[in-house]
């Protein structure tokens, strides 16, 4: 299938500008979706495209869904609440709109006969009682965020195993790279721009994470559409993992900086999982496979960083 005309919901936000300007420039007609809620208004109109329509609505108003699915034949589900520490302080605004979302986007998907590709996250495993994690580990949150998610993954299987309807779940790592304005690249150079003579770090520091290049995720993305497997989820990381000491150590080198560190100590924040690294074996039997170093991708985001 060709898939000529596809929603993405989120479409304001980090991962979806970059998600709506790929399915641009393969010369697709795309629908965004976005409360701006999150997302970034320059993230709209820095698109200009006649093929690009962008509806200013919230996934947890299904008319709103429906007008903005319309005639689609596939959608691209990215909208949530995606902050750790903003569900812990919000449990029912972060249930309701990545539970209560996700299901108003299933039914009409349903409804229209569109294709989902719903955007995970690797939270649902919680603390892997294996590294890398392969996508059969046990899904036991820790989080709230967590949770919400896992529990909008099972609908999604749910919707697959009862209708039979097609939809891919992508447990996603740490995407990074240009207009990224949060995470901890971003504050690190951040804080370091305004005062290159100390940094605070929150935790230990030892805290080890997967990393994926934002191209490298959209890859990925395009893929699961193309040629994901109905009811599957696909873990989306690098397969390598980098503490935040070394996260640090890189940054310093790219801003020529050599500050002062002080450690918060303890974890980065209630929910935090300390340990991350993506099994993507099932991901590259389907032809994809990370191309973008993090030395090379720190380069590409600390270049847009200084050019924005």
């Amino acid at each position: 299938m060709n898939y000529d005309k596809i929603l993405v919901t989120g479409s304001a936000g980090f991962i979806g500008h970059h998600l709506v300007k790929e399915l641009l420039e393969m010369e697709k007609e795309v629908v965004g979706i976005d409360d701006l809620s999150n997302g970034k208004q320059k993230n709209i109109t820095d698109i200009e495209s006649k093929n690009y329509t962008f509806i200013r609505g919230d996934v947890r108003k299904k008319s709103q869904v429906e007008e903005s699915m319309a005639g689609c034949d596939a959608v691209f589900h990215l909208a949530a609440q995606s902050s750790v520490p903003e569900a812990t302080n919000a449990l029912e605004k972060d249930l309701d709109i990545n539970l209560n979302g996700t299901i108003n986007v299933l039914q009409t998907a349903k409804e229209i006969g569109a294709k989902v590709v719903f955007a995970s996250t690797s939270t649902v495993y919680g603390t892997p009682k294996q590294i890398p994690t392969p996508e059969d580990t046990a899904l036991e949150p820790i989080s709230f965020y967590g949770a919400s998610k896992t529990s909008a993954e099972a609908y999604c299987f749910a919707m697959h195993g009862t209708h039979n309807h097609p939809i891919v779940n992508l447990r996603l790592y740490n995407a990074y790279g240009p207009r990224n304005e949060k995470g901890v690249m971003y504050d690190f150079v951040e804080k370091l721009t305004q005062d290159p003579s100390t940094l605070e770090v929150l935790g230990t520091g030892e805290q080890t994470k997967d990393y994926i290049y934002i191209k490298d995720a959209i890859d990925a993305f395009i893929l699961a559409l193309q040629r994901g497997e109905a009811g599957e989820a696909y873990n989306v990381g690098s397969g390598k993992a980098y503490s935040v000491k070394q996260i640090a150590k890189m940054i310093f080198d790219l801003m020529d900086v050599d500050p002062e560190v002080t450690y918060t100590g303890g974890k980065g924040w209630k929910g935090d999982v300390e340990t991350t690294k993506a099994d993507i074996t099932k991901l590259k039997n389907l032809g994809w496979k990370p191309t973008i170093s993090l030395k090379e991708g720190l380069k590409k985001f600390y270049r847009w960083y200084m050019e924005k």
